[in-house]
């Protein structure tokens, strides 16, 4: 049985470490969507959230996010926490939309004395149920 576990867990961690230089690479069929936003110069701000939830609309882990390509000007916090969950309309996870579940809050703060146009892009994936990978660019308009 220890056996069986230690080689699931070998080509587990295998399969982890092949995929992880992918992170940073384009994904061939993943949607590309570009947003905007406005923040105060220096202050945390949240940009987005995402959640995962089961058919019945309760929640079914945090869904994978990561900072593919890093802001020039600010950094970008990734935290836990109840989220009011949102979907597409042709997602079939569209009728669980407003129900709060825990999820993934991102936040931007702008560095010190910055004003002016910052960019990052995100990859999110598992976020309508079916896996679907969703790299977002968002265009942070720092200024008052």
């Amino acid at each position: 049985m220890k056996t069986t576990s230690l080689i699931s867990l070998g080509l587990f961690l295998g399969i982890g470490v092949a995929l992880s230089s992918c992170v940073g690479a384009p994904i061939s069929g993943s949607k590309q969507s570009q947003f905007s936003v406005r923040v105060a110069p220096g202050k945390k701000t949240k940009i987005t959230s995402t959640s995962l939830v089961k058919q019945d609309c309760t929640f079914a882990g945090f869904p994978y996010t990561g900072v593919i390509k890093d802001p020039a000007h600010g950094k970008v916090e990734i935290e836990h926490g109840p989220v009011a969950s949102k979907f597409p309309k042709d997602s079939n996870a569209y009728l669980c939309s407003g129900k709060t579940v825990q999820g993934n809050i991102i936040y931007y703060t702008s560095n010190a004395g910055f004003t002016g146009t910052d960019q990052f892009t995100l990859r999110l994936a598992g976020l309508n149920t079916d896996g679907t990978v969703q790299d977002g660019t968002f265009k942070v308009h720092v200024g008052r």
